[in-house]
């Protein structure tokens, strides 16, 4: 008998640097979804204007290697979790990874937060507007390739 690996959730904000263009961004994408595939990984991608914000459900410990290689890479400061935790169920099981690009107010109103530069401080979980907002995107805002 097997025993099947635990499921996470991450998710955490970044900002981009340079900020990215919409060719970056594909680029970006491909290679997240290569990997994720890969790797049993999902999730989603929020950007706009420099911020990213994202949400990765997968095994350990797949998810937290990946999430160390994110906060080595030199596309990102300012790296903040938002939430690490254990899962029932994936909320994103046949996203590799969705993406979406919203509006600043849409990110502001989502996470509950100032541009990340200027945040004086973490939540200690995601905002319910952050639900609210992703799960308008599952029912069909975004897109996985």
């Amino acid at each position: 008998m097997s025993v099947l690996p635990s499921l996470f959730r991450l998710v955490y904000q970044s900002q981009a640097t340079p900020p990215f263009n919409e060719c970056m961004l594909d680029a970006l994408l491909r290679k997240a979804r290569s990997h994720n595939q890969a790797h049993h990984l999902t999730g989603l991608l929020l950007y706009v204007e420099g911020e990213f914000m994202q949400v990765l459900e997968g095994p350990e410990p797949a998810l937290s290697q990946l999430y160390g290689r994110i906060q080595q890479d030199p596309r990102h400061i300012d790296v903040r979790t938002l939430a690490y935790e254990p899962i029932t169920a994936r909320a994103f099981p046949d996203w590799r990874m969705g993406y979406a690009q919203v509006s600043p107010a849409e990110m502001r109103q989502a996470t509950g937060f100032l541009p990340l530069l200027h945040t004086p401080g973490l939540a200690t979980h995601p905002p319910a507007e952050l639900w609210d907002l992703l799960r308008g995107f599952v029912r069909g805002v975004t897109m996985d390739k």
